[in-house]
């Protein structure tokens, strides 16, 4: 069996040979980043990635459906940032309203504008959120592997700092997600 490139005339390029290589150690290393869900999930939305490094669109509901939550999971904490805080600017922006809005002056019908946009904005974060997901993550488990790579570790520490730098965050989810309710549920109170 011949590599890839072989008897066509036109060798592979330093970058390609090394990849190849480098393949199953990559994957392993990966594997380790990602997490439990690199098998099931994550490993065949890889694969768009490694044709063209630049931005390819891909879908994950999770991210779509419960961002900026899946990436405050997922330790992208600048994209949580942005996903948490543009939408509310952008709404602020369009409308020209600064006035906080409480549930009852936005159920008057003068400002059924102000209910379509925040859904508008919102959809069109969400479609965004499950577009660039995994594109952010395999970023991030790439400039990890970069970052490993320049400074050599034995395998054992390697695993456990790509286990570090990756992973999931369960612990600020969790809080984040019990402030959301809690400020929530007081917002509906007052």
């Amino acid at each position: 069996m011949t590599a890839p490139g072989e008897g066509t005339g036109a060798p592979l390029p330093e970058w390609a040979r090394r990849s190849v290589a480098d393949a199953p150690r990559r994957e392993a290393q990966l594997a380790v980043f990602i997490g439990p869900n690199w098998e099931r999930r994550y490993r065949r939305k890889r694969a768009p990635f490694l044709e063209d490094p630049s931005f390819v669109p891909t879908w994950n509901w999770a991210a779509a459906l419960a961002m900026p939550i899946w990436f405050l999971y997922r330790k992208l904490y600048v994209p949580f940032a942005a996903f948490f805080f543009l939408p509310g600017v952008v709404v602020r922006l369009v409308t020209g309203s600064d006035a906080p809005a409480t549930l009852q002056e936005l159920q008057k019908p003068e400002n059924e504008y102000f209910l379509l946009m925040n859904a508008g904005v919102y959809l069109s974060t969400m479609i965004a959120a499950g577009g660039i997901g995994n594109w952010l993550l395999f970023r991030r488990a790439q400039a990890a592997l970069a970052l490993l790579a320049a400074q050599p570790l034995p395998p054992e520490e390697e695993t456990g700092m790509l286990a570090r730098w990756g992973g999931v965050n369960r612990t600020a989810t969790a809080l984040f997600v019990a402030m959301s309710v809690v400020l929530t549920l007081a917002q509906l109170s007052a």
